[in-house]
């Protein structure tokens, strides 16, 4: 078997949750199918080391486009070449594809949040990805989805076949594990985190809410504030600024400790450190967040919307995200009855067991396998979307 990859999430300098995702995924696809081939297609013309995937079996291929417009490289470059170097199949892992399909394809569909929140994106860009949802729909030879919620939304509002989806949850990033607090120590001391703290990744976009709960964190009795943290990462230096600014006319200063992107390796020892993971989320096509803090020993606070609950189950608080003081009374709680934490932190190891990369990567190989039976029976069409 030889798979064409996108992997421009991979080779990016700061890799987000499908880049590490890819990285696990395919460590464990080389290690469990080692005579299948796959070949790493990118845009990154000297690849950092610590990007690079090591198996012999997996290689690395540079291919730019100079003077690349609306797509190019993805709606016809990445195909040409997939079909040139003859590959069974061609995996777009990142919800969008080509606009042409001369080799059977199957494309990861993660969410569809830049049609439900697209604040921040041009007209232009939310049509161009709901022609490529539509696209995957229709030509696609295969559909991935880490979520049985992107999945029904699929089929009910573009027409997916349900026949020809795969529901494969992802599992926690393989870098994440728990870290003691003599191992974490330092690390919490260059944040400047000296108290129990919950921890949110922040993030410009309006769906990762960091500014209710930053509202919520404020409706907090100020006795529970003064002997904890809240602790934000992830937020580039114009959103920070913002924050901050909210933060002040709060007066919450003092408890709210704001950052902007962490270093991965900093990643397990925060989160470990945290009593508490504050992810209400408005939007998700999966919530891996929520499995590095079961992984990092974190009870959570998260969502009772999209496909949330149904990765926490019972492990986690679930908060209306839209209701300030409902989070705020989730953050409460926890804070507060410890003996609650603790159950919440031994549910999520329990639930921990269901997403494990070994079961993930056979739910990828098996829809590899029957998206490449399905065109062998079908080998003479070569398909172009409409």
């Amino acid at each position: 078997m030889r798979i064409g990859l996108d992997a421009r999430t991979i080779y990016w300098p700061s890799r987000r949750g499908t880049g590490k995702n890819l990285i696990d995924l395919y460590s464990y696809v080389s290690a469990m199918e080692p005579n299948w081939e796959v070949r790493a297609y990118h845009r990154l013309e000297k690849p950092l080391d610590e990007v690079i995937l090591p198996q012999s079996n997996i290689i690395d291929h540079f291919m730019d486009m100079p003077g690349d417009r609306f797509d190019a490289w993805e709606r016809i470059r990445l195909p040409w070449q997939a079909w040139k170097d003859d590959v069974d199949i061609l995996h777009c892992p990142a919800n969008t594809c080509p606009s042409v399909f001369p080799v059977p394809t199957m494309v990861t569909i993660h969410d569809l949040i830049p049609l439900d929140m697209p604040e921040g994106r041009s007209k232009q860009q939310i049509n161009h990805f709901r022609r490529s949802i539509k696209r995957a729909c229709k030509h696609a030879s295969w559909i991935i989805t880490p979520s049985l919620y992107t999945r029904n939304r699929l089929v009910s509002e573009f027409g997916a076949d349900p026949h020809r989806i795969t529901i494969n949850a992802w599992a926690a990033d393989s870098n994440m594990h728990y870290v003691p607090d003599n191992a974490s120590h330092q690390t919490l001391r260059r944040y400047a985190i000296d108290r129990p703290y919950a921890i949110h990744f922040g993030a410009a976009a309006p769906r990762k809410n960091t500014k209710r709960v930053i509202e919520a964190w404020a409706m907090l009795n100020s006795n529970v504030r003064k002997n904890w943290q809240l602790v934000v990462v992830g937020l580039d230096e114009n959103t920070k600024k913002k924050i901050k600014k909210q933060v002040t006319n709060l007066g919450i200063e003092r408890n709210v400790n704001l950052n902007g992107f962490v270093p991965e390796e900093d990643i397990a020892p925060l989160l470990s450190g945290a009593e508490i993971l504050a992810f209400p989320s408005l939007s998700e096509g999966f919530g891996l967040p929520i499995l590095d803090a079961f992984e990092a020993q974190t009870a959570v606070l998260t969502s009772d919307t999209t496909s949330l609950p149904e990765v926490a189950g019972d492990a986690a608080i679930l908060v209306d995200p839209e209701d300030s003081v409902c989070i705020s009374n989730g953050l409460s709680r926890l804070i507060k009855d410890r003996s609650y934490r603790m159950d919440m932190i031994n549910a999520g190891l329990s639930r921990l067991k269901q997403y494990n990369w070994h079961a993930t990567t056979q739910r990828y190989l098996q829809a590899v396998e029957a998206a490449t039976g399905m065109i062998r029976e079908n080998k003479s069409s070569l398909r172009k979307a409409a």
